[in-house]
């Protein structure tokens, strides 16, 4: 889902010239790390949408700017979305990209009203300046030696064999066929030979709209319990489900990106924190039902509220899509978080932090989330985000949410990278002495 490379180290610039209801729209790209002073003044301050190291501006077309012109148009401000939209790439339909940022796209939204009802688009109304993706700052922090022992643990063998559990044994993991009880009962098994916890299925009604069967939807959880404050808890998550939105809801559906990659770095996260006792708690859930409306998720965040045990989720990771391989695809990450009140900020700016300290991938974090399990967490104000992979979004990543999105096409030592960060993360539970 992630984002457009600056080539060569240069910042691009496009600038959409923005008119009243009389004027032409003129798009204008214009490349080269000078290239906001290059912009000359605009008179009445222009719409700036910031994603990356990117600037989009939005002006009356009557204050022309140097640069190649790529389009001359009337488009009312009124039809200007930003737009995340998850289905196929065969699907997508309904705008007009004006431009597109990772899982972003600037685009022309003729009747939103027919795409704001699609589950997997979401629109947001460009009406003034923003900040939709920001280029993380900061330096490499001094790591903490008991976190670099703890991922120095995770194995790409391990991982592997994870994914090809669920994305290489199973024709698909779609919530409404039977092989999603057959995925739900494998990652069951390995909680319970990695030493969790692990209760009932936590069950909820899917929606199951292909016509494949009528199963409910399930999420799996396991619980590594705490020695010292057991009822304060960190969580990480994925869902496990996949989805076909070429061939149809009940077709070959192997996801092994989106999402056994995310699973598969929440089981060897199980087996790495099986060797250390933690001071709080450590869940760990695989989520069903996340490509039809996040179901599981949802139903796990309003379980948490109303048995009053959502005050004991200090911090949550969500991991989705961590695996494509692309030759030219960029090695980094967007972190999906919100700075809607302190602790959601302070998670947020860990999790960069954790990104400097342990990795060497780029990365970009963003308060306009969506689409994924992290989003009913962040609704209700818990603190957390969700790590992505910058090149997986279904411009970038062409067989998602179809029958190619196969095991040929990941990028294990990148998945391990992305997995350190969750690893820093839940190791806040205070690691104690190993193990013996």
């Amino acid at each position: 889902m992630k984002r457009l490379s600056c080539a060569m180290g240069l910042v691009w610039l496009l600038v959409v010239a923005l008119c009243g209801t009389s004027h032409a729209v003129s798009v204008t790209l214009v490349r080269g790390s000078s290239a906001l002073s290059s912009v000359p003044a605009l008179g009445e301050k222009p719409i700036v949408l910031a994603f990356g190291e990117d600037r989009v501006l939005i002006h009356d077309s009557r204050l022309p700017v140097k640069g190649k012109l790529l389009d001359t148009r009337d488009i009312p401000l009124t039809e200007l979305f930003l737009v995340r939209d998850h289905r196929a790439l065969s699907q997508i339909a309904g705008y007009d990209t004006l431009y597109r940022h990772g899982a972003f796209r600037l685009a022309v939204v003729k009747r939103p009203e027919e795409l704001g009802g699609l589950k997997s688009v979401r629109l947001w109304p460009v009406r003034r300046s923003m900040v939709v993706t920001r280029k993380a700052g900061g330096v490499k922090g001094e790591p903490d030696p008991k976190v670099n022992a703890l991922i120095s643990k995770l194995n790409r063998s391990r991982y592997g064999e994870y994914m090809a559990m669920l994305a290489r044994d199973l024709e698909t993991r779609y919530s409404c066929a039977n092989e999603v009880l057959t995925a739900r009962d494998k990652i069951s098994r390995e909680f319970k030979a990695l030493g969790l916890r692990t209760n009932a299925s936590m069950s909820f009604p899917n929606d199951c709209e292909g016509g494949c069967e009528e199963w409910k939807g399930f999420n799996v959880i396991g619980r590594k319990v705490g020695k010292v404050r057991p009822e304060e808890f960190y969580l990480v998550g994925a869902h496990y489900d996949s989805a076909n939105g070429e061939g149809g809801a009940c077709n070959t559906a192997p996801g092994a990106c989106d999402n056994a990659s995310g699973v598969a770095a929440v089981l060897e996260l199980a087996r790495v924190f099986r060797t250390v006792d933690t001071e709080a708690s450590i869940v760990f859930v695989a989520f069903g039902g996340e490509e039809i409306d996040l179901l599981g998720s949802r139903k796990y965040v309003q379980e948490l509220i109303d048995a009053g045990e959502d005050a004991d989720l200090k911090a949550f990771v969500v991991l989705d899509m961590i695996s494509f391989y692309k030759a030219d695809a960029t090695r980094g990450i967007i972190i999906e978080g919100s700075r809607g009140i302190t602790r959601q900020a302070r998670a947020l700016d860990r999790l960069v932090g954790y990104v400097r300290t342990y990795t060497d991938l780029d990365v970009e974090h963003t308060v306009k989330y969506s689409g994924s399990d992290h989003e009913p967490f962040l609704d209700e104000e818990m603190a957390g985000g969700l790590l992505i992979q910058m090149d997986c979004d279904a411009a970038d990543y062409e067989p998602l949410h179809s029958a190619r999105d196969t095991l040929g096409h990941q990028d294990l030592p990148f998945a391990i990278e992305v997995t350190k960060v969750a690893a820093a993360l839940l190791a806040e539970a205070g690691i104690m002495d190993a193990t013996p």
